[in-house]
């Protein structure tokens, strides 16, 4: 049985075409937090198709997208607008 992980995923895109291509597909996975920023508990699988079809939008020379993982002992905190996350710690 595959586990899912929690990723934080924050992209930086140069044009506002591929800005909006790479929008909608992590949109399709992920939870926007920001604009650029989303959170997703994905499966190793769900997280290898969405790599694919982020890394055939993107310009690699001018454009970044980190995954980063998020362990179970992270401690989320946000302050300001709360628009629908769980588990958070507002402070």
């Amino acid at each position: 049985m595959s586990h899912s992980k929690t990723y934080l995923i924050c992209y930086d895109i140069r044009d506002p075409k591929r800005l909006r291509r790479v929008h909608r597909v992590t949109r399709d996975f992920a939870t926007q937090v920001q604009f650029s920023v989303f959170e997703a508990a994905l499966k190793q699988a769900e997280l290898d198709e969405l790599v694919s079809q982020l890394r055939d939008l993107i310009d690699p020379e001018v454009d970044c997208i980190g995954f980063y993982s998020l362990t179970p002992e992270c401690q989320k905190i946000q302050l300001g607008k709360s628009a629908a996350l769980n588990g958070l710690i507002l402070v």
